[in-house]
C-alpha cells in the first residue's frame, strides 16, 4: 500500500525536502504578498455591502456588552446570549476601544481583516514546508486573490477567524511533527498549535474540537503516526488549549445556570437535527450543500481543484507526500463531517478551504511552470473555450442579476438605486473579468505563464477594489431592514417613551436592533423558554407557548407593542380565532401600526399592539396566497376587531 494512505513509515517521520532559508527573492515576494494583502483587507472597510445578520450578531453584542463595561456575559438587545464563545465579541471591543470610537462597521470588520492577513501568511507558511518557496509564492497569491480572502476579510461574522486559528493549529502540530527534528523548536510548535486551537475555542466554541481533531486523528490513524503521541510536551500543549477559553466558561457557566443546556441546544441539537431551526435540512439535496462554497470560495482557481486533488496522492520531487495527503484528510475528514451535520451553512465550511490552497499552489506551480512540457493544440482548444464562455456566462450573469434584483423588491424605495445602477455597475465588473481572464489565456498562449498568473491575481485584486464600494452597496443594501428598523426609531411613530413596550415574537432580526439603535428582548425570555421544555427545544411547544403569550399580552390593560415576522403575524391571524373559540374566547383587540415598507414579503416585519397608534394605522400588505388561505379559513384579518385590512401589494 505505498501508495495509498497507509505509513511508510512506522518508526518516525518520514522527513520531506530540506527547508532552507527564505531566500532574498522568496522573501521579497513574502513581503510584496503580505503588502498587498493587507491593502485589499482594509480597503474600504466602513463601505460596501450592508451588514446581515451574521454580522450584526457579533457587532451589536460587541456594542451591548461595551457599553455596558461586561467583558463577561455576552448580551445582544438587553438579553444574554449563551450562543456563541467571546472571542469575536472582545476583539470588536478591543478594536473600538484602541480606534476611540464606538463600535461600528469598521470596528465589526478589522477583526476580519486581521484574520484574512494572517491566513494567507499561515498558507504561505505551511505550503512552504510542504514543497518549497515556488509552491507557496503560489499558494500565497492564490489564497489573496480568492473570493474567500477578498469577501471574508470584510465580513464581520465569527467563522474567518475560527478557520485562521484552527489553520495555525493543525499548520504548526504538522510542521512540528513531520519536518522538524527533536528539540526546542519543535516542542515550541506544538504548544503553539494547542495554543491556537485554544483561541479557536474562544472564538467559536466546540468547532476545533472537530476541525483539529478530526484532521489530526484520521492523520495519525491512516499514516500509522501514533508515536508523535510520545512527546511530554504534549501535556503543557493541553494546558495552553484549554487556558484560553475554559476559565471563561466556567466563570459565565457560574453566573449563568442555564449556559450548559443553551450549549447543548445550540451545538448538539444543531448537529443531530433536533434544533427547530435546522429543520428539514437532513434531506438527500443537503448531501451537496458544500460543493457550493468550495467551488465559490476557491475562485478564479476552482477549475484547478480536480488537478490539485489528483496531484496530492503522486510522488512529486521536492514535495513531503506526507503533507499532500494531509492536505487531503483535513479536506476529506471536514468535509463528512460537516456533511453529516444536519445544521449546514456555508460558512461553517470556511476551516476546511485551506488546505486546498495548499495544494493549490502545488499545482498552479506545475501549472504555470515555463518548462512544462507543450501541448499547443489543447492549450489553444481550451483558450478558445474559455474566450467563447466567458463571456456567454457574463451575459447569463447579467440576466439571473436582472432576475434577482427584481425578487428583492428594493426598487419602490424611496430616492433609491433602480436596474439601470446595478447593470451599469454590473458591466464595468464584467469588463474588467472579460478583459484580464481574456488577456490572461492569451499570455499563457503566447508561453508567458509567469505573466498569465500574475494577470489572474492582479484582474481580482482589480475586480474588487470596483465591486466593493460599486456593486455591493446596491445588491446587498439591506434598505429594505434599514429603513424598517428607521421608522421604528422614528419619534413619531413610536415616541421613545413607548420603546420599552416592544417586545419581539420569536427571534430578532439583528439587523432591525443594529441599525435601529433599540435594544427591545422576545416576548418570552430564550433561557426561561428553554428551561420550561427540560432543555430542549420544541417548535411546536415554541409556536403555542408563544401564541398564548401574545393572547394575554393584548388581553391585558398594559400597553405593549409586538415585533413580528410578517409569516408569524399571518399564522396568528389565521390559527388563533378558530382556537380561541374552541375555548369559547374572542381574539382581543389589536392594531397594526408599522410594517415593512419594501422588499420580498416574505422578508417583511410588523408592528401590532394593544392600543391603536396616533396615526392613520397603515393597511396590512400580505401575498395573495396567504389572503386566500385566510378567507378559506374563515379567518380574515377584516373579521378581527381593530385588524387593518388586508391589501394586495401596490
Amino acid at each position: 500500500m505505498s501508495d495509498g494512505l497507509a505509513s511508510e513509515s512506522a518508526a518516525g517521520p518520514v522527513v520531506g525536502p530540506a527547508c532552507p532559508p527564505m531566500s532574498a527573492a522568496t522573501r521579497a515576494w513574502f513581503l510584496a504578498l503580505l503588502g498587498w494583502t493587507t491593502l485589499l483587507c482594509f480597503y474600504d472597510l466602513g463601505g460596501g455591502a450592508g451588514f446581515e445578520p451574521i454580522d450584526c450578531w457579533v457587532a451589536q453584542t460587541a456594542r451591548e456588552m461595551l457599553d455596558a463595561g461586561d467583558w463577561l456575559v455576552p448580551r445582544f438587545s438587553g438579553e444574554t446570549r449563551m450562543q456563541k464563545s467571546p472571542g469575536p465579541y472582545w476583539a470588536v471591543m478591543l478594536v473600538s476601544q484602541f480606534r476611540g470610537t464606538p463600535v461600528d462597521e469598521t470596528s465589526a470588520r478589522i477583526p476580519n481583516a486581521l484574520a484574512a492577513i494572517g491566513l494567507v501568511a499561515i498558507i504561505f507558511w505551511l505550503t512552504r514546508r510542504i514543497a518549497g518557496d515556488r509552491a507557496a509564492v503560489f499558494a500565497g497569491f492564490a489564497a489573496s486573490s480568492s473570493v474567500l480572502i477578498l469577501w471574508w476579510s470584510h465580513r464581520g461574522a465569527s467563522d474567518l477567524g475560527l478557520t485562521t486559528f484552527t489553520t495555525l493549529a493543525l499548520a504548526a502540530l504538522w510542521i512540528a511533527a513531520e519536518t522538524e527534528p527533536p528539540g526546542g523548536r519543535r516542542n515550541g510548535l506544538f504548544l503553539l498549535g494547542y495554543l491556537a486551537a485554544g483561541l479557536g475555542m474562544l472564538w467559536k466554541m466546540p468547532m476545533p474540537l472537530v476541525i483539529v481533531g478530526a484532521p489530526a486523528f484520521f492523520y495519525l490513524l491512516l499514516r500509522n503516526r501514533w508515536s508523535v503521541l510520545a512527546n511530554r510536551w504534549h501535556v503543557l500543549g493541553l494546558l495552553l488549549f484549554l487556558l484560553p477559553w475554559l476559565p471563561w466558561a466556567i466563570a459565565v457557566g457560574h453566573v449563568e445556570g442555564a449556559a450548559l443546556a443553551k450549549w447543548k441546544v445550540e451545538f448538539l441539537d444543531r448537529f443531530t437535527g433536533a434544533l427547530p431551526n435546522v429543520k428539514g435540512q437532513d434531506r438527500w439535496q443537503y448531501l451537496f450543500t458544500y460543493l457550493f462554497p468550495t467551488a465559490l470560495y476557491c475562485l478564479p482557481f476552482t477549475l484547478s481543484l480536480p488537478a490539485a486533488l489528483v496531484r496530492a496522492f503522486r510522488r512529486q520531487p521536492g514535495v513531503n507526500r506526507n503533507g499532500t495527503l494531509f492536505m487531503v484528510i483535513w479536506f476529506a475528514s471536514l468535509l463528512a463531517f460537516f456533511t453529516a451535520s444536519t445544521g449546514k451553512e456555508w460558512r461553517y465550511f470556511l476551516p476546511a478551504l485551506p488546505p486546498l490552497f495548499v495544494l493549490l499552489g502545488i499545482e498552479l506551480a506545475a501549472f504555470f511552470d515555463p518548462a512544462r512540457a507543450r501541448r499547443p493544440k489543447l492549450v489553444r482548444a481550451l483558450g478558445i473555450a474559455v474566450w467563447i464562455v466567458l463571456p456567454i456566462a457574463l451575459v447569463g450573469g447579467g440576466f439571473g442579476l436582472l432576475k434577482w434584483f427584481a425578487l428583492r423588491g428594493e426598487s419602490e424605495l424611496e430616492g433609491a438605486y433602480d436596474w439601470t445602477d446595478v447593470i451599469r455597475q454590473y458591466a464595468v465588473a464584467a469588463a474588467i473579468m472579460a478583459a484580464g481572464f481574456g488577456m490572461a489565456v492569451w499570455l499563457y498562449l503566447r508561453q508567458r505563464r509567469h505573466g498569465s498568473f500574475g494577470l489572474l491575481v492582479v484582474t481580482m485584486w482589480v475586480l474588487w477594489l470596483w465591486v466593493w464600494p460599486k456593486f455591493m452597496p446596491l445588491v446587498m443594501s439591506q434598505r429594505p431592514f434599514i429603513d424598517f428598523a428607521q421608522q421604528l426609531a422614528d419619534p413619531r411613530i413610536v415616541p421613545p417613551g413607548q420603546h420599552q413596550l416592544l417586545r419581539q415574537i420569536g427571534t430578532q432580526d439583528s439587523r432591525i436592533i443594529w441599525y435601529s439603535g433599540l435594544r427591545f428582548p422576545r416576548l418570552i425570555d430564550q433561557l426561561a423558554l428553554l428551561q420550561e421544555q427540560n432543555g430542549r427545544r420544541s417548535l411546536e411547544y415554541e409556536v403555542r407557548r408563544y401564541g398564548q403569550e401574545m393572547i394575554d399580552r393584548l388581553e391585558r390593560d398594559e400597553p405593549v407593542l409586538l415585533v413580528a415576522a410578517l409569516g408569524d403575524y399571518y399564522l396568528f391571524l389565521r390559527d388563533a380565532p378558530a382556537e380561541l373559540a374552541q375555548l369559547g374566547r374572542k381574539i382581543p383587540p389589536h392594531y397594526l401600526w408599522l410594517q415593512t415598507r419594501y422588499g420580498r414579503e416574505d422578508t417583511h416585519f410588523v408592528v401590532f399592539g394593544n392600543r391603536p397608534p396616533r396615526f392613520a394605522a397603515p393597511e396590512l400588505r400580505i401575498p395573495e396566497k396567504w389572503r386566500a388561505r385566510l378567507a378559506a379559513t374563515g379567518s380574515r384579518p377584516a373579521a378581527l376587531p381593530g385588524a387593518a385590512q388586508p391589501a394586495s401589494r401596490k
